[in-house]
């Protein structure tokens, strides 16, 4: 797909295998006997001008935003002003509400909450199988939640916060669902009253807010249900999301598509389900100049995530 293979360099703690047309980071693993016990091949950074990378992107099939910001000034944009489902990515305005609470003195990272039933949703994530009880703090919360996406850390937090904290970054997600509540619009059986919330306006969803028993992953709907339920950004919004959280530690951990060592710093959050796709990133260069860059996929059929990753990481690369 990228052409011949001609050159392979160290990278970090692995290396980047260099092709035509792409470069690809790769590690091995040893044993304690120096024999390879494992080799791995992350997704490849297609090489060519930002322009090129843009085009693959704004082609892709449904609805598609793009924006790259270069400190502040639009360099590219695409439907940056339309809202679109975006996932996991939305725990930014969690995380931003938090940070708020913080800052106020209303909360410290450090309080510390007992987990409750109630807060327990289905993966992604860990604490759905932890005991009920066990002492976490606030900033544990917020690191799991951005970092591996758990949606009980999530749920924790909404609760903990106040529904309209969080939707005062969510002005096209009025009431912002908990996972949970998410999950339980998402399934085959739900179907009608699926399609009754994704017509009702604000004060009827409030009314009609699902509080029936948590689903098993296996009972989610195979189709997309995310025009019905699911949480709307505009590109611009998680821009402006992740300007406001960037000095946080929890935005940190995960780089996701992005390549940390070609950075001085990072902040990542992405979003998926059946149909939806997101990608945001603040990234500061060796240069001090930050960037924003933000895609967002939707499309009424399963993804290629690829299709948007590749040309996404070019994109960053470039």
């Amino acid at each position: 797909q990228f052409g011949a293979l001609e050159t392979i360099a160290a990278n970090g703690d692995g290396y980047r295998l260099y092709f035509e047309r792409a470069a690809v980071p790769a590690k091995i693993f040893l044993d304690g006997t120096g024999r390879i016990s494992g080799l791995w091949f992350g997704a490849p950074v297609p090489d060519g001008p930002i322009d090129t990378h843009v085009a693959a992107i704004k082609a892709l099939p449904g609805d598609v935003a793009l924006l790259v910001l270069k400190d502040g000034e639009r360099l590219y944009a695409h439907n940056a002003d339309r809202p679109l489902a975006v996932g996991s990515a939305a725990k930014l305005a969690i995380l931003t509400a938090l940070a708020d609470s913080v800052a106020t003195g209303a909360s410290q990272w450090t309080d510390v909450v007992e987990l409750r039933p109630e807060w327990k949703s289905l993966p992604s994530g860990m604490l759905q199988d932890w005991p009920d009880g066990t002492p976490l703090t606030l900033g544990s919360l917020a690191h799991l939640m951005i970092s591996i996406s758990d949606n009980t850390a999530t749920d924790a937090l909404i609760r903990l916060l106040g529904r309209e904290a969080v939707e005062a970054y969510a002005p096209h997600s009025k009431p912002f669902l908990t996972t949970r509540e998410a999950f339980t619009l998402k399934t085959a059986e739900t179907a009608a009253l699926r399609a009754e919330w994704g017509k009702a306006d604000e004060a009827a969803r409030r009314e009609r807010i699902a509080d029936t028993p948590l689903p098993s992953a296996q009972m989610l709907s195979a189709e997309p249900t995310f025009e019905a339920v699911e949480w709307f950004f505009s590109a611009e919004e998680l821009c402006a999301l992740l300007e406001a959280v960037a000095e946080l530690p929890s935005v940190g951990i995960n780089p996701g598509p992005i390549a940390p060592g070609d950075w001085r710093s990072f902040a990542y959050k992405g979003g998926s389900e059946t149909g939806v796709l997101n990608l945001s990133s603040r990234v500061v260069g060796r240069d001090g100049v930050t960037r924003c860059v933000i895609a967002t996929w939707n499309h009424g059929a399963p993804l290629d995530d690829n299709r948007l990753l590749t040309p996404y990481a070019g994109l960053l690369a470039a």
